[in-house]
C-alpha cells in the first residue's frame, strides 16, 4: 500500500491480516463497487463491514480483483465470466504445481 503525504511517499507491505476499504480497492483495481460486491457474492473474494459501515476486503484479494478487472476491461467478459475464469486459472495453477511435485518424486 502506497500513500502520498506532504510530498513524502509512504509504503507498507500488506499481508493476510490486512483489510482495505472497498472504495480504495475500487480505485486500485479500476472496478466499480457493484462489481466488487458481486464478485464477493460469487465467492471470489471475502468481505466484511467495518464499524463505519464501509465494506472492506482483505489485501490478499487485490491480485484476484486486478485480474478480474483486466478480464472485464480487456476481453469484455461479464462478472460471472471473470469469476469462472479466475477459478479455472487457479485450478490450472494448482494442477501444474502438483505435476511439478510428482515429476520431482519420479525423478528421484
Amino acid at each position: 500500500m502506497v500513500k502520498m503525504t506532504q510530498q513524502r511517499l509512504e509504503a507498507r507491505v500488506l499481508g493476510e491480516g490486512d483489510w482495505i476499504g472497498a472504495a480504495e480497492i475500487c480505485e486500485l483495481c479500476r472496478l466499480d463497487l457493484a462489481v466488487v460486491l458481486e464478485l464477493a457474492e460469487l465467492g471470489i473474494v471475502s468481505r466484511r463491514e467495518s464499524v463505519g459501515g464501509e465494506w472492506q476486503l482483505p489485501a490478499t484479494a487485490l491480485p484476484r480483483l486486478r485480474i478480474a478487472g483486466r478480464l472485464m476491461r480487456d476481453l469484455g467478459v461479464n462478472v460471472s465470466g471473470a469469476a469462472l475464469a479466475l477459478e479455472l486459472l487457479e485450478a490450472q495453477r494448482e494442477l501444474e504445481r502438483r505435476i511439478r511435485s510428482l515429476e520431482r518424486l519420479v525423478g528421484e
